[in-house]
Formats: C-alpha cells, sequence, structure tokens
C-alpha cells in the first residue's frame, strides 16, 4: 500500500487542522505563514479559524474535500477526526503535538524544515482500510465511518451484555463481557490492545473482533477476512437502556438491544502521508514499547 508521490504533483490548496492548545497553534502560525510565503493558498477548519481569530473556516467534516492536502497538527485524536470522512483523493498529514502521535507522519520539529519536501511529493502514502458500521433500525438508523474501530458496549460498565457475534452472516460466537471491539488493522494499535487484542500489521487485508472483559477467560479476539460482513446484536432481553455504540472513540450514540449492525471495510480507504525513512515496526517500539 505505500507508494512515493510524483514528483510532478503540487499541493497549491491545502488545509490546516489545529489541536486548539498553545503548542499547536503557535506551530500553525508558523506554518500558515511559511505556505504564504510559497504562493500556496491555506484553508482552516472551524475550529482551528476561532481560536486563531480568523474569520470564516470549513466545517472540518467537509475540509478534506476543499484541498488538495490537510495538514493536521495534534495528535491521534484530531488526525482520526478528519480521516474518518477524508475522501480517498485528499492526502492527510498528521504533525505530531500531543502525547503519543502514532498515526502522525512527521514530528513538530521537523514540520518547517521537511514541508519543501512535503509540498513536492516526497512523503509515502498509506491507503489505510475504514470501516463502514451500519445500524438497521431505531433513531440512529443509517451507517457511519470509522478509521480505527466501533464500540459496543454498557453505558453502565458495571454491568455486562450478552453478545452474538456473526461472520458472513453464520453465528461464530455468543458471550457475556462489558463490551465488544471490532477494529482495523489501524486501530488494532488503539482500544484493541489495551482490551487484549493482537496488533494487525496496517497493510493486512482483515478485522479483529475483541471481547472487552469477557466473562469466560475461552473468550478470545478474532481475527476475520476484510471482506466478510460482522454482525454484532446485543442478545438481552428486557434491558433496552444503556447501550452505547462509539465510533473512534469521538462520536456516538445510544442504540437498543436486539438492534442489527454490520460493520464492514469500507470501498473508501483513507491516505495518510509519513516520511519516506520511516518504518512502522520501528514506531511501535518507539510509541509503544513493543519488543523492547
Amino acid at each position: 500500500m505505500g507508494r512515493r508521490f510524483s514528483g510532478r504533483i503540487r499541493f497549491r490548496r491545502l488545509g490546516i487542522v489545529s489541536k486548539p492548545v498553545r503548542d499547536a497553534l503557535a506551530l500553525t502560525k508558523s506554518l500558515e505563514r511559511a505556505l504564504r510565503r510559497r504562493g500556496l493558498e491555506v484553508l482552516f477548519d472551524e475550529t482551528t479559524a476561532a481560536a486563531l481569530h480568523k474569520p470564516g473556516g470549513v466545517a472540518r467534516r467537509r475540509i478534506a474535500r476543499d484541498v488538495d492536502l490537510v495538514l493536521v497538527v495534534g495528535g491521534d485524536g484530531t488526525l482520526l477526526s478528519v480521516a474518518r470522512t477524508a475522501p480517498s483523493r485528499t492526502p492527510v498529514l498528521g504533525i505530531n503535538v500531543g502525547v503519543l502521535g502514532f498515526l502522525s507522519g512527521m514530528r513538530r520539529d521537523e514540520a518547517l524544515g521537511r514541508l519543501d519536501e512535503v509540498l513536492r511529493g516526497g512523503f509515502r502514502a498509506d491507503r489505510r482500510r475504514r470501516l463502514d458500521v451500519t445500524i438497521r433500525e431505531g433513531p440512529h438508523r443509517g451507517t457511519y465511518r470509522a478509521l480505527n474501530d466501533a464500540v459496543l458496549n454498557k453505558e453502565a460498565i458495571a454491568r455486562i451484555s450478552t453478545f452474538a457475534i456473526s461472520v458472513g452472516g453464520e453465528p461464530v460466537a455468543r458471550f457475556r463481557a462489558d463490551g465488544v471491539i471490532v477494529a482495523t488493522p489501524t486501530g488494532s494499535t488503539a482500544y484493541n490492545l489495551s482490551a487484549g487484542g493482537p496488533i494487525l500489521h496496517p497493510e493486512l487485508p482483515a478485522v479483529v473482533v475483541t471481547p472487552i472483559c469477557p466473562h469466560t477467560l475461552a473468550q478470545r479476539p478474532l481475527v476475520v477476512r476484510s471482506s466478510d460482513t460482522i454482525g454484532v446484536v446485543v442478545a438481552d432481553r428486557g434491558h433496552h437502556e444503556g447501550l452505547h455504540l462509539t465510533l473512534d472513540g469521538q462520536e456516538g450514540f445510544p442504540v437498543r438491544a436486539g438492534t442489527p449492525i454490520e460493520v464492514r471495510t469500507s470501498p473508501s480507504l483513507v491516505t495518510l502521508l509519513r516520511a519516506p525513512d520511516s518504518d512502522h515496526f520501528l514506531k511501535l517500539s518507539e510509541k509503544l514499547k513493543w519488543g523492547i
């Protein structure tokens, strides 16, 4: 999935999305000045524009549709808020000003020094799989997108529920647990990892289904093909309140027990940029202390 953009490609209209904190906003101002000196057009999302006391601003859900490249100054959460809805044609480059920055393609101290390399198309493009999550009934009926994961659990975490899982329409598991995570390879290093799930290479055509604190030690995470449709339903009878579906830990809403939820790999990929000298396993070692 990794490839190098052609040297002929130029990014002329750039969007900047910043976490509204001092360090991120200071770097955002420096990037804006550097881009405008190069004769490039710069757009901000509404939150960033307001934090910089600038008029206007584009809705965050739309900014990637209106530019050639989005620079995200912040941490993984800020990047997820853009990458979840970005069209495949628009690359997204994360500049880490957060704590972990596992999804970021560049450190903050590199941002200005490597800016021309980015604009020339010198960074590599990772095409990451996303999830389409479909609610079949109820007030939130519809299809939603996630880059990391979809999580179904009880709002009152002390109570456990019965989850029924199907793959390709065939039942494969039924277990009691606090919740269940369906994660992409990109999301395998997020909540899935904390819940005891496996680390998947980001290019692997797979999805992982991980129970959260299952009531039996025999219930383990399940890795399935990315072409499979995963069905999730809370099978408890008489319990209709307190269930919550969360996408990437950022968007969510209540669902009723018995509501069918289908999760499949989206045909729409997201393009994340990374430095050509970066290495996935080195990043695992540096960020997560894996293998040390």
